[in-house]
Parts: C-alpha cells; structure tokens; sequence
C-alpha cells in the first residue's frame, strides 16, 4: 500500500513552509503602504474573517475528507455525488448567508470595533466567504483520494497571488486613506481566492468523475450532515475560545494592576512575537493531521486494525522525530533572536517574552499532539467526541484565563497556561476513548526528546562564547547537527526512507 501519508505531509509542510514566508512577507511592505493605523483596521477585520472561514470550511473539509474515503473503501463511489451536492449547498450557502449578513449589516459592525471608515472591507465578505466554503468542499473532496498536492498548490497559490495583488490594490487606493488601502488588501485576497477557486475546480473535473444522481440518498445525506455539523461547530471553538480571549484579556490584565498601555504590550508579546515564533512548528503537525485523516478513514473501513495502527503509529513517529528540534531549537536561540528580528519591541520585554517562549514551547507540543489524535478521532467517526472534547477543553481555557489573568504574579502567563490547560484537556479525553488504537514506540519517542534537551544545551554553551547574528546561524548549524547526530538510529532510518522512495518516484 502506498505511504500517501509521508507523501501528503512532505507535500503540506513544504506548501506550509512557502505560505508561512509569503504571509510574513506581506504584512511588513503592506504596513509601510498602510500605516499602523492601517494594519490595526486589516488585523481586525482579518481576525473575523478568518473565524468566519474556519467555521464554512474546515469541517466540511474534514468531514468530506473522511467519507469519501470510506465510500471509496466500501466501494460505495454512488455516494460521492450526494456528498459533492451537500456540501455545496451546505458550506456554500452559509458562507453566502454570513457574507450578505455582513455586507448589510458592514458599517454597524465596524461602529462596533472602533474601526467606522473599515465597513467598507466587509462587502467584500459577500464574495469571500461563500467562495472560502467552496474552496473548503473541493479540497475535502480530492484529499478525500489521498491526493494532497492540489490542496498544497492552491494554497500557494493564495498566498502569492494575495502577495501580488493585496499589495497592488493597497498601494493603488492607499493614498485615499487607511481604510481604501485596507480595502485594497483585501480585494487583493479575494482575486487570490477566486483563482485558488478555479485551480480546485479544473483539478476536480480532470481528475475526478462525479455521478450526478437524481434520486435522494438520505443515507448519504445523514451521513454528510452527521459528521459536517459537529466538525464545523468543532473547528471553530479554539478560534472562538482566542476571540473571547482578546476581548476580555485587557481589562484582565488591568484589573490584576497592570496598566492598560502595559497590558495591551503584554498581549501584543504573547500573539504578536512569541506566538508568531512558535507557531512555526505546527505546520508539521498540521500536516500530519491532514494527511492521516483520509488513510485512517480508509483503514478503518476496511477493518484492517493492523495496518491502521501501524501507520498511526509511524506518523506519530515522524511528527516527533521533527517536530521537538524545531520547538527546542526556536527556544534554545529565543534570547538572541528576539533583539535581531523585533529590535523596538523587545526592549523591557525581553525577560517575559523568554518564559513565555518556555511556557509557550510546552503548549505547541501538546497542541499538535491533540491536533494528531483528533485527526484520528474524525477519521475513525467520533465526531461528536471531537466537538464535546473541543468545548470541554474551551471551556476550561476561559475558566482558567479568567482566573489567573487577575493574579499579578503570574496574569502575564496566564494565556500561555491556559492553553496549556486546553490542550492537555483534548488530549486526555481523546486518548480515553481512541484506547488500544494509540500505542506509541517507547524509544522513537524518548530518543527525540534526550537529543533535543543535548542540542538546547549545545546551542546555549555556543551562544554565550559567540553572539549577534553570527552566533544564531552558527548556533542553527550546530543544533541540527547536534540532533541528528545523538537521534542518530532515526535520523538513519527516515534518511534511507526517503532516498527509497525517491528512487521509487513516489515523493
């Protein structure tokens, strides 16, 4: 059987890699165009939009994902039509709904985040919206073949032509003001959609024949619905648990004695510079998720248990085996790299933004360990599970935010432990019930970590004899040789791994 796994996630995580670079390169010349009052409008309304598209596609997504590979498994491809057809209507029409609900509704919405000249960028939703639902059904329907590299192309695709032409349009009718260039920017996205859009669509009708039936399948139906509804609601609940967050944080974190400017800066370190270091990482985990959900699926359907551990098992391996050098390498040169890259804003922070890179480097560990085990949760049919996990772990993630946020001494880290707390609640819960299913190799996960805490050490003993620049390349040099030569028995075998299949044209 091929390893559609590996392939997928090699795949997401170099499209991951392309689109993270784009998404950083473009907010730096769009804030020069904008101005800081520019970007404060883009990043709010951006924030709704993209809680808006997560809640219109990513379940759909998944939940396509999974059952048209359990239909093809089952060898039941009549479905696949009716699924196609729920999906449209579904997801798009939402994202139609939500879209013409923003659009009229554009300037009281804006009144309402202190942002009235921005209204304008929410017409765009119209379009937008319903477009990120279809985008969402076509791209679940052909990972749904295990296929990934349509997905990881009109990502790319997103990103360079929203590069291109958000800039172009934002410099274009920036002189008219803030706003018309924020308006710019996204009209920019929405070209960058609609042609991610049309890539989707073309690789679909090539590649993919759909039966269109005129009976009903209800059968289909209820399985459509049974699994898109709680994925949707799923997907959707840590963004949500993020926007509750930063609407109550601030006056948190002033109540604690914090003054408003100094609570404002401390949110802006934890989201804006650690968090943007540290999410770094699960663009491995990510793709992971979505490469495992559709091969799970299938195996699971066709009741091959033996197979199906033994591939979850060695996705697990794979994720961990990259995925703990690069957290550890991030936190091990955090000190050095902070001055480098954020100059001005560092200064006075650069104390608390360390801890909260440790505290932080714990959480993203615990979250793509959560994202991989609801991934198997969605594709083993525990949907409802996924949902229920999702908000228990929400839930609790508020309680604890609320609580710690107006103790001083610790209010600062209170976002970063409060994630924590909602991982590690995910990740309990989905371990209980998936059961004998996870059963992970002692030494491919011990050995990772031991060479991880030898490279931090490594890095550290380089970086307080060499620093500057100079001593973070060096340091990123060593580190990497450090990891790969104590994770040496690993670091052989996935080596001879991708050589094989390299020769074998199947990368």
């Amino acid at each position: 059987m091929k390893d559609t796994v590996g392939k997928g996630t090699f795949v997401l995580t170099v499209s991951g890699v392309v689109c993270k670079f784009f998404g950083a390169l473009f907010r730096l010349p769009l804030t020069n165009i904008i101005g800081i009052e520019g970007i404060g409008i883009f990043q709010m309304i951006m924030s709704l939009y993209s809680l808006l598209l997560i809640f219109v596609s990513s379940g759909v997504t998944n939940s396509l994902s999974k059952l048209v590979s359990s239909s093809r498994a089952k060898g039941e491809n009549f479905k696949l039509g009716q699924y196609f057809k729920y999906a449209i209507m579904f997801s798009g029409g939402i994202g139609l709904g939500l879209g013409v609900i923003f659009a009229l509704f554009s300037k009281y919405i804006a009144s309402l985040q202190g942002i009235v000249a921005g209204g304008n960028s929410y017409l765009l939703f119209i379009v937008l919206l319903p477009l990120g639902g279809l985008i969402g059904v076509y791209r679940g329907v052909i990972q749904g073949y295990e296929n990934m590299v349509p997905t990881a192309f009109s990502q790319i695709i997103e990103q360079v032509i929203k590069f291109v032409f958000g800039l172009l349009f934002a410099f274009i009718l920036g002189s008219k003001g803030a706003s018309a260039g924020v308006f710019g920017a996204f009209l920019g996205i929405t070209v960058s959609e609609i042609l991610a859009f049309l890539y989707l669509a073309s690789v679909m009708s090539k590649k993919i024949k759909i039966k269109k039936s005129k009976d009903k399948d209800y059968e289909a139906r209820n399985e459509f619905f049974k699994a898109s509804l709680p994925l949707s609601f799923s997907s959707a609940v840590v963004p949500l648990t993020h926007a509750i967050e930063s609407m109550i944080i601030i006056s948190l974190l002033v109540k604690s004695g914090y003054s408003s400017t100094v609570a404002t800066s401390l949110y802006g370190l934890q989201t804006g510079v650690v968090g943007a270091i540290l999410n770094f990482p699960l663009i491995i985990s990510m793709a992971v998720a979505v490469a495992l959900l559709p091969k799970v699926s299938f195996l699971t359907a066709t009741k091959e248990d033996g197979q199906l551990k033994s591939i979850i098992n060695k996705s697990f391996n794979v994720m961990w085996y990259f995925l703990i050098p690069l957290i550890l390498g991030i936190a091990s040169i955090s000190k050095e790299l902070y001055p480098i890259i954020y100059p001005n804003v560092i200064q006075g922070y650069l104390k608390i933004a360390l801890q909260l890179t440790s505290l932080g480097a714990v959480s993203v560990i615990i979250s793509s360990i959560s994202s991989f085990l609801l991934s198997i949760l969605q594709a083993r049919g525990f949907f409802y599970h996924t949902l229920i996990f999702n908000i228990i772990g929400g839930i609790a993630k508020i309680v604890i935010l609320i609580i710690l946020a107006q103790i001083k001494e610790i209010a600062a880290y209170s976002i970063a432990i409060s994630n924590i707390v909602m991982f590690s609640i995910i990740c309990i819960c989905s371990l209980i019930k998936l059961g004998s299913v996870i059963k992970i190799n002692f030494f491919e996960f011990v050995l990772p970590l031991l060479s991880g805490v030898v490279m931090f050490l490594a890095v550290r003993l380089l970086l307080n004899s060499i620093t500057g620049i100079l001593g973070v390349v060096l340091s990123i040099l060593l580190g990497g040789i450090t990891y790969f030569v104590m994770a040496f028995p690993l670091t052989k075998e996935y080596f001879n791994l991708f050589i094989k299949k390299i020769s074998k044209n199947k990368l």
